[in-house]
């Protein structure tokens, strides 16, 4: 069973932009079913995480830009807190007794869903998409 499930409601239209949303769930996917592994598996893993999160976060914001959609600001500051605050996590992660905090995945889970429909909607709606 999945830990966070891609759903339809979250296709934007936007092939790019899916594909990488997909991805991502996938890869908390895989860091949920790797709670247990060793801390080095588990930081790999979440070093790919937040890399893929920059990949997808400049990629929203170059086409939000290039759009230029009203809430540009207000989505990119939502992403640069994210980013920061998951960052910030990995030094944790990275302390000597440190294991995997099912906390931060949940709260990774809740901001990816309420960034979704708060967010990632409203810019399929500005771009008039399906």
């Amino acid at each position: 069973m999945d830990f966070i499930k891609f759903e339809s409601k979250h296709v934007l239209g936007i092939e790019e932009i899916d594909n990488q949303h997909k991805k991502i769930y996938e890869t908390v996917n895989k860091l949920f079913e790797m709670q247990n592994s060793t801390k080095v598996e588990i930081i790999d893993i979440y070093q790919n995480l937040l890399k893929e999160f920059k990949i997808h976060f400049e990629t929203e914001e170059s086409l939000m830009k290039k759009n230029k959609v009203v809430e540009f600001i207000s989505h990119k500051l939502e992403h640069d807190r994210a980013l920061q605050k998951y960052s910030d996590y990995l030094k944790t992660l990275k302390k000597a007794n440190s294991k995997l905090d099912m906390e931060i995945l949940k709260s990774m889970k809740n901001w990816l869903e309420n960034h979704f429909e708060k967010k990632d909607i409203k810019l399929k709606q500005f771009l008039n998409l399906n």
